[in-house]
């Protein structure tokens, strides 16, 4: 029997980082290594690509299951300043 995929609207803060590289070693797909310790490939990462290395808050819909990788679908975003903690 195929597990579902579940699907939910959340926000995440994190990182775009780049997930697959073409043969000239260019960035082709991005992820949000996100604060909850997980990564969610970006499904519509192409309009991201240039922001790999910067922090977000995103809002979309969170696709995941058992042996599937975790994935969102972007649909708002905005960027965050780096943020320094106190000695």
């Amino acid at each position: 029997m195929k597990k579902p995929i579940i699907a939910s609207t959340r926000t995440l803060v994190g990182v775009i980082t780049p997930f697959a590289w073409d043969e000239n070693d260019r960035v082709t797909e991005v992820s949000l290594s996100a604060t909850d310790d997980e990564e969610y490939i970006i499904e519509n990462g192409q309009r991201f690509l240039e922001l790999v290395q910067k922090p977000i808050r995103a809002t979309g819909i969170i696709k995941s299951g058992k042996k599937f990788h975790r994935a969102i679908n972007i649909k708002k975003f905005e960027m965050l300043e780096h943020t320094y903690m106190a000695k």
